[in-house]
């Protein structure tokens, strides 16, 4: 996975969007202008250990919704 090179990625990206949606823009390429990117960043978890938490997780929200 590549980390965005800034805090503000999301809003960003967001409004790189909206600036393709209203004309300003007439690729993605030139919405979002050039992008920096921080080290790729490797799972220090294996897969199978990834699945037990998200399954956890999962069965944690169920029961909280169950509960009403």
């Amino acid at each position: 996975m590549r980390l965005g090179g800034s805090p503000d990625a999301t809003a960003l990206g967001v409004a790189a969007l909206a600036r393709l949606g209203a004309g300003g823009a007439s690729s993605v390429a030139e919405a979002l202008g050039p992008a920096g990117a921080e080290p790729v960043v490797e799972p220090s978890i294996s897969a199978e250990e990834a699945a037990t938490r998200t399954e956890a997780f999962r069965s944690a929200v169920r029961l909280t919704l169950a509960r009403g």
